[in-house]
C-alpha cells in the first residue's frame, strides 16, 4: 500500500488530533469558563504564538527555559513558542501603559512546552486563564482565587481543592534558620513535594548543600493547615506578612468555602516570576492537578521599566476536561435530504436554505447514495432528520420529513420552504 509512513501520519509526539466529538468538548469547556470570566469583567485577549526568546526566557527558569520550543527564523531572529500567558501578556501591557488600571484580561489559546508527555498532558495544550494587572490589594489576591473556584464548579469539578501559599512565608523560614542562600535548592525540592517520597526531597535539599537536620526541619514545615492556622504560623514568620495575610483569608471567605482552601508551604510554583501568594487546584478524588497562579509583581517591570503588581491563574484546559469526564459532545445533523434525481436538486436547495435561515444544519444529499445508503448514513452520522423530495412528493407539492429519533413521518407543503 502506497502513501506516508505510519508514523507521518499521526500527529507530532506530544500534539493530538481533535476529531469533532472531542473538539466540540473543547469548545463546550471554552464557552463556560469563558462566561465565568466574562461574569467577572474580564475580557479576551489574544497574542501571537511566536514570541522573542529572550521576552519568553526573561524571568522563566532554568527548568522551564529548557521547555521552551526554541528556534531560528530565516532572518536568523532567536524565536520560541510562548509556555504560557503571563509573559506575552506582561510584554503587551508594556506598550500599553496608559490602560486604566487595573486591567482584567482572560485568555483561552494554545500553548507549547516540549515537556515528556504523559496521559492527559501534552506538549500543545490549551490554558485557560486571568490576569489581574495593577493592584497590589490582598482583595485582587482573593477576587482572581475566587474567580478560579467559579471556574473549577462552572466546568463541574466540584470535588476540588485549592493549597495556597506565600513565596515570602518560604523565605522567611529560610532566613530564620540561617538558610537564606539555599532558596533555589529548597524551592526546587518544594516543588516536588507532591510527586516525590520524603527521602527524596530532602535528599534534593542535601545534594545541594544543606544540613540534613535543616532539610527535614523545612520538609516538616512544608506541611497543610487549615487557612486560619496559617494565619498564625505566618504571624510568629512575619507579624507584618502574617497580618497580610489575615486580610486575604478573611477576604476569601467573604466570597469562597474555606474548606475547600488549604495552606500547603510546599506549593511554591515552578516559575522564576511568582513574588507572593501562590497556588494550585486539585480536582478530583485523586487530586488531579489542574492548574495554579499567584502574584507577579516584578515581571512586568522587566519589561516596561514601570513597577507593576499583577496575578493570575492559569488551568490546563485537556487536565481539567478529564478530571469532571468531559471527553466527547456530538453535535448531530438536523437535516438530511435527500432526493432522487437533478430535478428535485433545486427544491431540496430551496427547503436547505429555509432551515439553514431557521438556525438549523441542513446537508442535500450529493447524488451517490441510494435511499437506503443514504438512510443507513443519516443514522451512523446520528442526523436527527431524513427528509425525502422524490418525484411523488414534488407531484403532491409536499416534502417528506422523517424523525429519526422518535421514528415518526410527516409531510409538509413544500410552499412552506419556498415562500
Amino acid at each position: 500500500m502506497s502513501g506516508v509512513p505510519d508514523h507521518l501520519r499521526r500527529p507530532v509526539r506530544g500534539m493530538r488530533d481533535w476529531l469533532p466529538p472531542q473538539f466540540y468538548a473543547l469548545r463546550r469547556m471554552e464557552e463556560v469558563l469563558g462566561a465565568v470570566a466574562e461574569s467577572f469583567g474580564y475580557r479576551r485577549v489574544e497574542t501571537p504564538v511566536v514570541e522573542h526568546f529572550e521576552v519568553l526566557a526573561k524571568k522563566a527558569g532554568e527548568e522551564v527555559v529548557k521547555e521552551i520550543y526554541y528556534f531560528r527564523d530565516k532572518a536568523g531572529r532567536e524565536l520560541g513558542l510562548r509556555f504560557d500567558m503571563t509573559v506575552p501578556v506582561a510584554r503587551v501591557l508594556s506598550y500599553n501603559l496608559d490602560l486604566p488600571r487595573p486591567v482584567r484580561w482572560y485568555y483561552f489559546t494554545k500553548v507549547f512546552r516540549y515537556d515528556e508527555p504523559q496521559h492527559g498532558r501534552y506538549r500543545e495544550f490549551y490554558q485557560f486563564g486571568v490576569e489581574l494587572i495593577g493592584s497590589p490589594s490582598p482583595r485582587a489576591d482573593a477576587e482572581v482565587v475566587q474567580v478560579l473556584a467559579a471556574s473549577l464548579e462552572a466546568a463541574g469539578a466540584s470535588n476540588y481543592l485549592v493549597k495556597i501559599n506565600d513565596r515570602r512565608a518560604v523565605d522567611k523560614l529560610l532566613e530564620s534558620l540561617g538558610a537564606a542562600q539555599y532558596r533555589d535548592v529548597v524551592y526546587k525540592a518544594l516543588d516536588k513535594k507532591l510527586k516525590l517520597p520524603r527521602e527524596e526531597v530532602v535528599g534534593i535539599m542535601t545534594e545541594g548543600g544543606l544540613s540534613r537536620e535543616v532539610a527535614e526541619e523545612i520538609y516538616d514545615a512544608a506541611g497543610e493547615l487549615s487557612l486560619e492556622e496559617a494565619v498564625d504560623v505566618l504571624s510568629k514568620l512575619d507579624p507584618k506578612l502574617g497580618a497580610a495575610y489575615g486580610k486575604f483569608v478573611n477576604y476569601l471567605e467573604a466570597s469562597v468555602p474555606l474548606e475547600k482552601m488549604r495552606f500547603d508551604m510546599s506549593i511554591v510554583r515552578g516559575l522564576d516570576y511568582y513574588t507572593g501568594i501562590v497556588f494550585e487546584a486539585f480536582v478530583g478524588e485523586y487530586r488531579l492537578a489542574v492548574g495554579g497562579g499567584g502574584r507577579y509583581d516584578d515581571l512586568l517591570g522587566l519589561y516596561s521599566g514601570v513597577p507593576t503588581p499583577a496575578l493570575g491563574f492559569a488551568v490546563g484546559v485537556e487536565r481539567l476536561m478529564e478530571a469532571v469526564g468531559l471527553q466527547a459532545v456530538e453535535k448531530p445533523l438536523d437535516y438530511y435530504i435527500y432526493i432522487f434525481d437533478d430535478d428535485a436538486y433545486k427544491y431540496a436547495v430551496a427547503v436547505a436554505r429555509k432551515l439553514r435561515a431557521g438556525g438549523h444544519s441542513a446537508v442535500v444529499e450529493l447524488g451517490e447514495k441510494s435511499l437506503k445508503d443514504a438512510f443507513e448514513y443519516a443514522l451512523k452520522t446520528g442526523a436527527r432528520h431524513l427528509v425525502i423530495i422524490g418525484r411523488r412528493e414534488l407531484e403532491k407539492g409536499v416534502v417528506k420529513i422523517r424523525d429519526l429519533e422518535k421514528r415518526e413521518e410527516v409531510e409538509r407543503p413544500l410552499s412552506d420552504f419556498l415562500a
